[in-house]
């Protein structure tokens, strides 16, 4: 059996819906095989997509709303499987928030720090959503502050959901148990080896990433930089300033890294400061922290992580936004401010989760060095948030829409200061300013993934929409053939760029089996495509 897509021509511009065996989004399920759980099939075929769910909470202490809503999104998201598909109910759920060390709740106003954090009653709403598809192990780990989780509120609320809730980030791994802590080995610039607190990124695990819609030094917290946060002690320091670890840390954590990371770093740093990365060139104001140089470390340091850590879902909890240093600090009379933004961002690849978050808060991702230096070290594919197929998520169902329809959330962040060259750009500020993605192509090898075509939806005329992988610059083919083998459409793209592309089969008349093929010189692809009424 290929792979297939399934999908439902509508009246609604672009909705779509799909059917597969050994899926259920009902409560009752057959008990004729073992039961499990996965990701809604449509979220599990789209890897390279990003998904919107907008909700309509009024103010950030609405607890009660941003539980349901976490918990309906949760329960839409993850289905019930039989047979022997997806995950063992006995797979543990693993759980990575965006907990920081915010500090004691204020008495005078509890609300104050909220933002800062991914909002408590979201990630009980939708861990409790997805236990009801099965799974019944949870996890939660974070590496920030301990000390604070009772006067938070976090203990309690793992005590009643039984949801395992240890520090392991307070000791030194030599202090641990040895099982507390996986070793995965990585050939990077900074790490040879990362810590990361069990049974994150164990054997038959499901990683649930649950960041919060937050700007921060780094540009946006978001999706990539939550997951530093779960590896163990001295290892998730990713910001902990331009200096040495073999000067500051216990000798019994040198072997981990690499005995020329510093050199590795400033070589790489002049490279991509040649290249242009944009504000590359920034200076450090206040040393450790800050500049292009501090910024090149923890970029190499965070993918070094982030390439031994499979997510299983990455997820933005942007209900409302967080302004400002990350924390406390912000451009209103130096305080941060929290904005009701209204919606949840989600999917499967962490970087493109990323680059739309960022595109969300005002900023135009091709500014941000992480998501050039990702492209250059193999681990994300894509830099121009319009090459992302982006869909609103809706009772449980994606509608394909266009990216300057959604609302953005403008929020102020302390990254990359202009402070060369005379500019004296704002503390805070946006970094929204044009990037030409066409010259940056030309410009830049991109690392594409291999050869691909799948059915995206229907656009506003009801004519099917496919997203076509390219490898490499040439000739390009895209047939549909229908069940008996015969071409119906035929697409003939010169000179096409290596990318993702989008491609509107304008000759579509009827519901059936059809085959797509995408192919060009020495390269091809194919896949089956169901489309019914």
């Amino acid at each position: 059996m290929k792979r297939r897509d399934f999908i439902k021509v509508s009246s609604a511009a672009g909705l779509i819906s799909v059917a597969a065996p050994a899926y259920s989004t009902m409560s009752s399920l057959s008990s004729r095989g073992k039961e499990g759980f996965d990701l809604h099939p449509f979220i599990k075929a789209h890897p390279e997509a990003v998904f919107i769910n907008l909700t309509e909470i009024e103010n950030k202490g609405d607890a009660k709303g941003i539980h349901d809503a976490a918990s309906t999104l949760a329960r839409e998201m993850f289905v019930k499987t039989t047979d022997g598909e997806g995950y063992s109910n006995s797979t543990k759920i693993t759980c990575k928030p965006n907990w920081t060390c915010s500090g004691p709740v204020d008495s005078d106003d509890p609300l104050a720090n909220k933002g800062i954090t991914t909002d408590l009653n979201f990630i009980e709403g939708f861990l409790r959503g997805v236990k009801e598809k099965g799974p019944q192990q949870f996890f939660i780990r974070e590496c920030a502050c301990p000390q604070y989780w009772s006067e938070t509120g976090y203990t309690q609320m793992a005590e009643r959901n039984n949801f395992d809730l240890r520090d392991l980030s307070t000791k030194d791994f030599w202090e641990l148990d040895k099982e507390d802590v996986i070793f995965h080995k990585v050939d990077g610039v900074v790490f040879k080896q990362v810590g990361i607190m069990a049974p994150m990124t164990g054997q038959d695990t499901f990683l649930i990433n649950i960041a919060k819609f937050k700007t921060h030094l780094m540009g946006l917290t978001a999706a990539i930089k939550n997951l530093q946060g779960i590896t163990a002690k001295k290892f998730h320091q990713y910001c902990g300033g331009n200096n040495s670890i073999f000067k500051s840390y216990d000798k019994r954590y040198h072997e981990f890294f690499q005995p020329d990371y510093l050199e590795r770093v400033h070589e790489l740093y002049k490279k991509h400061l040649a290249q242009g990365i944009p504000r590359w060139d920034s200076r450090m104001e206040i040393p450790p922290y800050g500049g292009g140089l501090f910024m090149e470390q923890w970029v190499q340091r965070t993918i070094d992580g982030y390439s031994v850590t499979p997510t299983g879902i990455n997820i933005v909890e942007g209900i409302y936004g967080h302004d400002g240093d990350g924390f406390t600090g912000g451009p209103h009379d130096d305080k941060p401010m929290d904005f009701m933004s209204n919606h949840i961002i989600f999917g499967k690849d962490a970087f493109r989760v990323d680059i739309i978050t960022h595109w969300l808060a005002g900023h135009e991702p091709g500014n941000f060095g992480l998501f050039h230096i990702g492209i250059e070290r193999g681990v994300s594919n894509v830099l121009n948030p319009r090459d992302i197929p982006v869909y609103l998520w809706n009772n449980g169902k994606a509608t394909l829409v266009n990216l300057d329809t959604l609302k953005r959330t403008p929020l102020l962040t302390n990254y990359l200061r202009k402070n060369t060259k005379g500019q004296k750009e704002d503390k805070y500020h946006l970094c929204d300013e044009p990037f030409d993605y066409t010259a940056w192509r030309k410009n830049t090898p991109v690392k594409n993934a291999d050869a691909s075509i799948h059915a995206l939806g229907t656009d506003s005329n009801e004519k099917v929409v496919m997203d076509v992988s390219v490898p490499e610059k040439g000739d390009v083919f895209v047939d549909i053939l229908n069940k008996e083998g015969e071409i119906v459409w035929r697409l003939e793209a010169k000179d096409l760029e290596p990318g993702n592309h989008q491609v509107v089969w304008d000759g579509f008349s009827s519901p059936g089996l059809y085959n797509m093929y995408v192919k060009g010189m020495g390269w091809d692809a194919e896949r089956q495509m169901v489309i019914y009424s």
